[in-house]
């Protein structure tokens, strides 16, 4: 992919030697933290006294980010066991958590879609309605819509990366007829990353952060959410995201509306060749993990009177055997199914759908960034420093209501995400709020999704989330307007979450 940066000064080789520079002060800040926290006389027992420096350590190193954001969760999860605040077997149990391997299939399933370039017929099938190509609100709401939806099942990252070439392309398209074009090209390049983060939210495996959540939420607090229930919490909300995005992208380009029906200026490249047996298959496999996701939904809203009161006799065991094996089918075995079914299906030349190869790209570094968040968690509560915390965070006002712990979490998350990734933001602050809610004895569940959910809305600097980044490179979006776009709808972001939260809290058993 092409990037196309303006002018920024400096070569390679000095930025090199600046980044060098801010990891070395950035690891010896962890460090010096680190020890500072370990030999001060503080009134807590060993074991949290302990934890509280390698929390300190990891902290800066994830702010800093003077080590790689896995290699600093692995580190911790050392730390733990060398100073012996967890035994080693409870350490690195999370490295066996069955969310590790939803993690898995479902990266797995987006690789091959990636690899095969599904993503981009998708979006191009999508951005060529006939309807779309018309005016420059209905493209921004095109790319829009594509973004959004195809997050929800592929990385953030992916989906902005596979958008923007054909963004500027779209934007080299209309620039002349545009009276104009830096307002529309700044839209259409933020309207690409923002929906995309947005989008990210609408499905469990959409963005890390939301498998954390619902990792931590089984782990600590006995909470189970499925995959169709957490959609039809986090869609609305999504929903709602992005038609404030795109009022916001309206009063942008609102004084291109006079233009009507110039037709599409997307050259398509796969919209009209017929389908590859590997994009086939790779419908095949994902389409098989989202049926058995949504069937196990469903089935955890069949009620034991329906079955007795509606199947006869003889098929009332087989009915009632179905529902309760849905019930029960853990997320990952679909996603795992899925990904199976690409190695055993062939492709073009004999050749498996995804090979192994292809498989090695996966975000793995997420995969153990998520373990050793996990391993952090379990330390915190295991320690009690989750108790101590929370008596803490208890004492801010309404903080020991429901409501009220919602909107502190999902507030600190959307803001705190803009400096820290939001895998890292969701491992810190989910901890917190979930002993928080233990604590003030409210149900977890309202102010875990809100946390999580927070964590994914960075939209106001190109270093929050690579999406902005991914834009920001194209030398359309100058940084006080994403500032700008940002601070609007980080303002925004609590209240449409806590507000829908709320809403539809009672209807789907939250």
């Amino acid at each position: 992919m092409q990037v196309h940066k303006g002018d920024k000064g400096q070569g390679t080789g000095d930025n090199g030697k600046g980044l060098q520079r801010l990891q070395l002060v950035g690891l010896t800040i962890a460090f010096a933290s680190f020890f500072l926290l370990l030999l001060l006389p503080i009134n807590l027992p060993t074991s949290q006294h302990r934890l509280l420096a390698v929390l300190g350590l990891t902290f800066t190193c994830w702010v800093t980010e003077a080590l790689p954001l896995p290699v600093t969760a692995l580190l911790a999860m050392l730390l733990c066991v060398v100073l012996g605040i967890l035994p080693a077997k409870q350490a690195f149990a999370p490295l066996g958590n069955p969310v590790i391997f939803l993690f898995l299939g479902a990266f797995l399933l987006a690789e091959s879609v990636r690899t095969h370039e599904l993503d981009r017929r998708i979006v191009e099938w999508l951005l060529s309605r006939e309807r779309i190509a018309r005016t420059p609100l209905r493209i921004l709401a095109g790319f829009a819509v594509a973004a959004w939806s195809v997050s929800g099942w592929m990385s953030n990252t992916a989906t902005t990366a596979t958008l923007y070439p054909l963004a500027w392309q779209t934007f080299q398209g209309l620039r002349f007829r545009l009276t104009r074009p830096e307002s529309f090209g700044l839209a259409l390049m933020l309207v690409c990353a923002y929906a995309s983060s947005i989008g990210g939210i609408i499905t469990p495996i959409g963005t890390p952060p939301n498998l954390i959540g619902l990792g931590f939420l089984a782990e600590q607090g006995n909470v189970h959410i499925g995959f169709l229930q957490w959609m039809l919490a986090a869609m609305p909300i999504g929903a709602l995201m992005l038609v404030c995005l795109l009022i916001i992208a309206w009063l942008r380009v609102r004084k291109e509306l006079g233009v009507r029906d110039w037709g599409s200026v997307l050259t398509t490249q796969r919209l009209g060749t017929p389908l590859t047996k590997g994009e086939r298959n790779t419908l095949i496999a994902f389409g098989t993990a989202i049926s058995l996701w949504l069937l196990s939904g469903l089935a955890s809203l069949i009620p034991e009177k329906y079955l007795h009161a509606h199947t006869p006799t003889l098929l009332h065991s087989f009915a009632s055997q179905a529902v309760t094996f849905f019930k029960e089918l853990p997320e990952a075995v679909p996603a795992l199914l899925g990904a199976v079914m690409l190695f055993v299906l062939p492709a073009e030349e004999g050749k498996p759908t995804l090979s192994w190869k292809d498989a090695q790209r996966i975000d793995w570094g997420t995969i153990l960034l998520f373990a050793g968040g996990l391993a952090l968690g379990d330390a915190i509560f295991q320690t009690g420093l989750a108790k101590r915390i929370s008596e803490l965070v208890t004492k801010l006002p309404f903080a020991d209501t429901q409501l009220g712990l919602t909107i502190w979490g999902t507030s600190i998350a959307v803001w705190f995400t803009e400096l820290v990734s939001n895998t890292a933001a969701a491992n810190i602050l989910v901890p917190i709020v979930l002993a928080t809610a233990k604590e003030a004895q409210i149900s977890p569940t309202l102010p875990v999704l809100g946390t999580v959910i927070g964590c994914s809305f960075a939209f106001m600097l190109p270093i929050a989330t690579p999406p902005n980044a991914v834009v920001y490179a194209s030398g359309l979006v100058p940084i006080r307007q994403m500032m700008l776009w940002g601070f609007v709808l980080d303002i925004l972001s609590p209240i449409v979450i806590v507000a829908t939260l709320f809403s539809l809290a009672t209807i789907l058993g939250l």
